[in-house]
């Protein structure tokens, strides 16, 4: 049986690895995979210049900052050895690439306002990464929020349905949810 893949996209702090998390919880009684495109940043990753201070940055935000050919390889290997009943791909470039689109089931995007996003990802960064609150807004502010109106929420258009970043324990997660168990029930039958 192939497994169902499906696409989790957004901008940063959207609620994309909360999603993921939650959807792997409510299908505790199947096999799922998680990729996450965070797991396969390059060493040595492109720079950018920041429009607003002329500095060079590394940039985490472009897709050439994406390992692709070993990304797409774990994806195939995964999708042919079917062992999973679903696969998730999380991250701001899964729906950037077509090769990645191509594979999807179903493509989500999680979309939440710019500033509710930069405060997540300030509070995420200080807690996880344990750098300043200056360090993480300064980096948003000249390199991630360009970069991101450039090449993630663009990515919005390819999505078949759109998901509240604030809401995504209700109603979201029970359709969504609702759906892969209906997949799987029509793919063994």
């Amino acid at each position: 049986m192939k497994p169902i893949v499906i696409g989790i996209a957004g901008g940063t702090g959207s609620g994309k690895s909360t999603f993921c998390d939650l959807l792997v919880n409510e299908l505790k009684d199947l096999k799922v995979e998680v990729i996450r495109t965070d797991q396969y940043f390059k060493k040595e990753l492109p720079k950018m210049i920041s429009p607003l201070t002329n500095t060079e940055l590394d940039d985490y935000n472009h897709p050439n900052a994406l390992n692709y050919e070993p990304f797409m390889s774990d994806l195939k290997a995964l999708i042919h050895a079917q062992k999973a009943h679903v696969i998730l791909i999380e991250g701001i470039f899964t729906l950037y690439f077509e090769e990645i689109r191509n594979v999807l089931d179903l493509k989500l995007f999680v979309d939440l306002d710019a500033d509710e996003r930069m405060y997540r990802r300030i509070k995420r960064n200080i807690e996880t990464r344990g750098l300043t609150m200056e360090e993480i807004a300064d980096y948003y502010l000249q390199a991630a929020k360009h970069r991101e109106k450039e090449f993630a929420l663009p990515t919005k258009k390819f999505a078949e349905i759109i998901l509240n970043g604030n809401d995504l324990q209700g109603t979201a997660k029970n359709v969504i949810v609702c759906w892969i168990k209906s997949q799987i029930i029509q793919s063994s039958e």
